[in-house]
C-alpha cells in the first residue's frame, strides 16, 4: 500500500483517478464547483491548495481518505473523539508537563 503523505502523492493519485474516468481538469472542476486553475494546482501537488476543496475533488473522483488506526492497533483507544466532559480542564491541560506554579 503506498502512503499518501505528501501533496504531490496526492496531486497524483487526483491526476490518475481523473484520467482514468476519462475527465478533463475542465470537466472535475465543474463536477465539483472548483476552479480549473485549483485542479492544476492541486495535481502539481501546491502544498498550499485549500483542504476543504482537496476533499471535494477526492470525493467527486470516488476517493476514499479513511483513518486505519481507528479501531485497530495501540491506537484505538485515541482514536475516538472525546466528548466535553472527558476534554481537560484548564489546571490539567498538560497533565504530563510539572506545574511550575504562577509566574505572577
Amino acid at each position: 500500500m503506498d502512503f499518501i503523505d505528501t501533496p504531490g502523492r496526492f496531486g497524483s493519485l487526483v491526476r490518475l483517478r481523473r484520467q482514468a474516468l476519462g475527465m478533463t481538469q475542465r470537466d472535475l472542476a465543474l463536477a465539483v464547483n472548483v476552479g480549473e486553475r485549483f485542479i492544476v494546482d492541486l495535481e502539481s501537488g501546491k502544498p498550499t491548495c485549500q483542504l476543504g476543496k482537496a476533499l471535494a475533488v477526492a470525493k467527486g473522483l470516488g476517493i476514499r481518505l479513511t483513518d486505519r488506526t481507528a479501531g485497530h492497533g495501540p491506537m484505538a483507544d485515541t482514536a475516538a473523539v472525546p466528548s466535553a466532559d472527558t476534554l481537560p480542564g484548564p489546571d490539567d491541560a498538560y497533565p504530563d508537563l510539572p506545574d511550575l506554579g504562577d509566574e505572577a
